[in-house]
């Protein structure tokens, strides 16, 4: 892989394991881009699980480690898909 086709990394949240009445909402208090300002990662009074932007997250992986729950994994994405069908499922 070249220097120009770069991996995105997104920040997942698992629905099933996420508990932000539970903890101490550690993924959003570390979260740098959190600390500059930006809402990153947001959890409000009345949400089930933390909610985290793809278009602001950097893919630190800092929430992934204060996650109490283990409920955030950080994906590579590729910048672009190639042009040819490597898997099909289906007919």
């Amino acid at each position: 892989m070249s220097s120009e086709e770069k991996l995105i990394r997104v920040a997942i949240v698992k629905e099933d394991k996420c508990k932000p009445k539970k903890c101490r909402q550690e993924c959003r208090r570390q979260c740098p881009v959190v600390k500059m300002g930006k809402q990153c990662i947001e959890v409000t009074p009345t949400s089930k699980l933390a909610f985290i932007s793809e278009e602001l997250c950097i893919g630190c992986g800092i929430c992934v480690k204060k996650c109490p729950f283990e409920a955030i994994n950080i994906i590579n994405l590729p910048k672009s898909l190639e042009s040819s069908q490597t898997h099909r499922y289906g007919p």
